[in-house]
């Protein structure tokens, strides 16, 4: 799915005004859209039958007050409180509110703040936590401004009803209040269960406060042509469905262990021998037959099933042979920062040839002489401290610039780059990043990237390109660690859980 600024969302789409396509035909296949994702939800997931929709001035309102009327016809119980007054309206905002009035729809004009009232006059609060969901239509895309007096109070009081009340908000295209282009909320937005965009996902989901305001995504298509889609100037893509299934490595019968997937790591040092530990798990765990780690000393209270060869980092052609008889090779985790280690980087890194994940400790050093040559199949996994340390960035900037200028890196190095965090972002030099959301807030937990680097070794093993094999380490490492919390939280999520976790990730993905 691409991604777009909210300003490119709104040329493209005049581009197809101008070629004589009818705005009101938009709208009523964006509310169609928008109309059966409502009724799924409702049946599916068990969402309340009492509708109570939350309407600006807009082409944003226009479409929920389509949606209104279809679910006023399904027999739907369906309330909206009108912002501002109708002689404010856009012009297709206005035709819609006469065909909803028509079918006797319930309108509440609110004057002032106290007229938002969810609680619907004194009706039991428990009641209206199970039959209750609230429609954001107050502001579209085309908002850049600032959050003030009373558009400030309604969405103060709307998360703060949501949350007390424990009401589901669902937004049409954008979460009132967050700028498309930006990602800013200046000060707040509303917070989202569901965001359920239109036509093309836009850039300010994905960057600065977006993230936390947006929920899940779901997709509509109203009806945009697909050359206008190709006019338009992309920022991301976006990684909406995918079928994970197609992308695990195919398991053949007869294979024995490093037909399986052979992972030689190189990693751990005194005192940070766990990084090395958990990524060599991880990598177990995702598929690969033998892992064998190389350090300068014995690995301590080391796991039966991981091989360990205690190597002088000087003895760089011994090293050089065990790798050459392996399928991919982790670098960093716990190495440790003292000098020998980078210059036995400096000298080991250009004769790797196998397909090398870099982490932690090597990116550390790497940072530090960026005239370090790389093996020519290289993945980094940067979160965006280390990858700001990469780019010697030591100001703040926005994420969209971090965004470009990491793209910049990873074609100029010609590298993958895996910008962790949420969401996560993957550069590949000759694509398009590609971001993807999922997991938990609880993956900010010491460990969990090195989980991720000895997932993307296993895959890359099991003769998965490295960008393929990155693309399926993030969405399977997401996935467990969102199956772990259902059952340990997100304040007790650790690394080794995301690796216990991944037996059921993998059962999830075979089973849907």
């Amino acid at each position: 799915m691409r991604v777009v600024s909210s300003i490119e969302m709104a040329r493209i789409e005049t581009l197809a005004y101008s070629d004589g396509v009818n705005a009101e035909k938009y709208m009523l296949n964006a509310a169609i859209g928008v109309f059966q994702i409502l009724i799924k939800l409702i049946k599916e997931k068990k969402l309340p039958q009492k509708i109570t929709v939350i309407a600006g001035k807009g082409n944003n309102a226009g479409d929920a007050l389509v949606v209104a009327k279809y679910l006023l016809k399904k027999g739907y119980d369906v309330k909206i409180f009108q912002l501002f007054p109708i002689d404010e309206a856009s012009k297709l905002l206005k035709k819609q509110y006469d065909n909803f009035i028509k079918e006797n729809g319930k309108v509440i004009f609110v004057k002032n703040i106290d007229d938002l009232a969810f609680e619907d006059g004194g009706e039991n609060e428990n009641e209206c936590k199970k039959n209750t969901f609230i429609l954001d239509a107050i502001l579209g895309t085309g908002f850049k401004g600032e959050l003030t007096g009373f558009l400030l109070d309604v969405v103060n009081k709307i998360n703060e009803k949501s949350k007390e009340l424990n009401l589901k908000v669902i937004s049409i295209d954008i979460p009132s209040g967050l700028n498309g282009n930006t990602g800013k909320a200046t000060p707040i937005a509303i917070r989202s269960d569901i965001t359920i965009y239109l036509g093309l996902a836009k850039i300010g989901f994905f960057i600065n406060d977006g993230p936390n305001y947006i929920g899940n995504l779901i997709y509509v298509d109203f009806g945009l042509d697909e050359k206008y889609k190709r006019l338009a100037k992309i920022k991301l893509e976006y990684m909406d469905k995918i079928n994970l299934k197609n992308l695990l490595p195919k398991i053949d019968k007869k294979r024995h262990k490093y037909e399986a997937g052979f992972v030689i790591g190189i990693a751990g040092s005194e005192g940070m021998y766990g990084a090395a530990k958990l990524s060599s798990l991880a990598a177990l765990r995702s598929g690969s037959g033998i892992v064998k780690m190389i350090t300068q000393k014995e690995v301590p209270s080391s796991f039966y099933e991981l091989v360990n060869f205690v190597i002088d980092f000087e003895n760089i052609e011994d090293i050089l042979a065990i790798i050459s008889k392996a399928d991919s090779v982790f670098v960093g985790p716990g190495l440790g920062r003292d000098e020998k280690v980078e210059n036995f980087l400096f000298k080991i890194l250009p004769k790797i040839n196998k397909k090398t994940i870099l982490d932690a400790d090597s990116l550390f050093h790497l940072a530090n002489n960026l005239k370090m040559i790389l093996p020519k199949d290289s993945v980094l996994t940067p979160h965006k401290n280390e990858m700001k340390r990469l780019l010697k960035i030591e100001k703040e900037i926005g994420d969209e610039e971090l965004i470009e200028k990491t793209k910049k890196f990873s074609e100029e190095k010609n590298v993958i780059i895996v910008l962790k965090g949420y969401p996560t972002i993957i550069f590949h030099p000759k694509k398009d990043p590609l971001t993807i959301l999922g997991g938990d807030p609880g993956l900010a937990s010491a460990g969990t990237g090195d989980v991720l680097t000895g997932m993307i070794a296993s895959f890359a093993s099991q003769r998965l390109d490295l960008y393929n094999a990155s693309v399926l380490a993030v969405n399977m490492h997401f996935k467990a660690a969102e199956i772990a919390t259902k059952e340990k939280t997100s304040y007790s999520l650790i690394a080794t859980d995301v690796i216990e976790y991944l037996p059921k990730a993998f059962k999830f993905v075979l089973n849907n």
